[in-house]
């Protein structure tokens, strides 16, 4: 027997976009806000205390103020699972979210940060679509959930990924990542989101540390969530604190996400968010065809 398929608009979509990235442009994630208080509870450095109750008060005026939570209003990055059973009516998933994230910069009030050309001076001018990166996924089931993350560029800039060698095995993979993060110092804006992807190839490495960072998920395997608390606890030994100033608050939280890669190679990637952490996740409702 043939499945029904479900439908979605492009006007569900749209709004949803605008929903989404009106409540990130002013508002962390909420977890964020309880490892920023707990951090707040662990710390002993007074000038780390300090730091730490701007970003938490800056985090209220933000919403209160309905402003921005951060100057640079990043860049829009989606990840986007759609169902194998579901049609999208009025456009394609990539016109639908370009054009509704240009409603959104102008509503918003939010600064233009994209650059049309990478390497030549261009105006910045009002179009129709914005250029935003998206990650489409197709999956079996009736439903489009979307991740959604406004990412700043001072995070995004200490990214950094290199094919390591198979027999370093965690302990190198846990060294590679403690070294970067460490070494990105106060660029990042820390206390910092850490999101690592191990395997796959070169560009699939660099997407799962992305993804790890977006998509909520608890870590399944025993092994690697404990993985996750030893980076975790070897960067805020070794780290420069809140800031890069003071105190023993590098990282909020570490992420892991893994695929399986060729034997001769061990892909691995370190994508950082800062204290901000504009991410949040959206399911499209969508209606069984007739």
């Amino acid at each position: 027997m043939k499945m029904a398929k479900k439908r979605v608009q492009a006007s569900q979509i749209r709004e949803q976009v605008l929903d989404a990235i009106g409540e990130i442009y002013r508002a962390p994630h909420p977890e964020t806000k309880l490892l920023l208080q707990e951090a707040l509870v662990r710390e002993k450095d007074e000038i780390a205390r300090d730091m730490l109750e701007s970003i938490l008060k800056n985090h209220e005026l933000s919403l209160r103020e309905s402003i921005p939570l951060c100057q640079d209003t990043g860049l829009l990055v989606v990840f986007a699972e759609l169902g194998n059973e579901v049609l999208i009516e009025g456009g394609n998933l990539e016109e639908i979210i370009g054009a509704a994230a240009a409603e959104a910069w102008e509503k918003f009030y939010l600064r233009d940060s994209i650059a049309w050309d990478p390497l030549r001076e261009t105006n910045f001018e009002k179009k129709e679509t914005l250029p935003f990166i998206l990650h489409l996924e197709q999956v079996p089931g009736d439903e489009l959930r979307l991740h959604f993350a406004l990412k700043g560029g001072g995070s995004e800039n200490c990214s950094v990924l290199k094919m390591l060698l198979p027999g370093v095995g965690m302990q190198g993979v846990e060294e590679f990542v403690i070294q970067n993060v460490v070494e990105a110092g106060g660029r990042p804006c820390p206390p910092v989101f850490v999101g690592v992807g191990i395997g796959g190839n070169f560009e699939e490495c660099a997407i799962l540390a992305k993804k790890a960072l977006l998509v909520p998920a608890e870590q399944q395997d025993i092994e690697l969530r404990a993985m996750e608390q030893r980076i975790l606890a070897g960067i805020n030994r070794k780290g420069k604190g809140v800031m890069g100033f003071a105190g023993s608050t590098t990282a909020l939280k570490v992420s892991i996400l893994t695929k399986p890669c060729h034997i001769a190679s061990l892909p691995v990637a370190v994508n950082i968010d800062c204290h901000a952490h504009r991410v949040t996740s959206r399911k499209i409702d969508v209606s069984r065809e007739t």
